[in-house]
């Protein structure tokens, strides 16, 4: 049976811990086809390991993530090279106007406007066209309507 790494080609001179690129050609036979799906699979993944390796108060990685870092920035970096906005509405001002799924309205101390304190699931947009609309759940001013419920 053939290892993994032998099936991926993972087995660079560093041990394993690179892909090996020494005979990959330069253009593929033919095209590679992907639906919608793939690219909310990968951006929703992404945005998710974004969250937990990086403190959402500092935007510093935290130090059990330092290596792998560049490893998420660089996919985040590719996708984006291939059009695709992941789009977080933490602290964002709310309006009703906007297409975002409003899991929750939470009272919330010491805001005068109603805001996004936490997006749930990030808005995705391919080549400027929503794939996946977010899910947030929005801050009310203590006092207000939606505050009270």
């Amino acid at each position: 049976m053939r290892d993994a790494r032998d099936i991926f080609h993972l087995r660079g001179e560093d041990g394993g811990n690179e892909p090996d690129h020494s005979n990959s050609t330069a253009s593929l036979d033919k095209p590679i086809k992907v639906d919608q799906g793939f690219f909310v699979d990968l951006g929703f993944a992404t945005w998710k390991l974004q969250q937990r390796m990086f403190d959402i108060g500092t935007g510093e990685a935290k130090s059990e993530f330092r290596q792998l870092v560049r490893h998420v920035v660089t996919i985040r970096d590719r996708l984006i090279d291939l059009g695709l906005q992941i789009q977080d509405h933490t602290g964002n001002p709310y309006d009703s106007g906007q297409s975002l799924e409003v899991l929750a309205f939470q009272p919330t101390d010491g805001i005068t406007n109603e805001v996004v304190i936490e997006t749930v699931r990030p808005s995705l947009y391919l080549q400027g066209h929503r794939i996946l609309k977010g899910q947030v759940i929005v801050g009310s001013p203590l006092g207000t309507q939606e505050g009270k419920k």
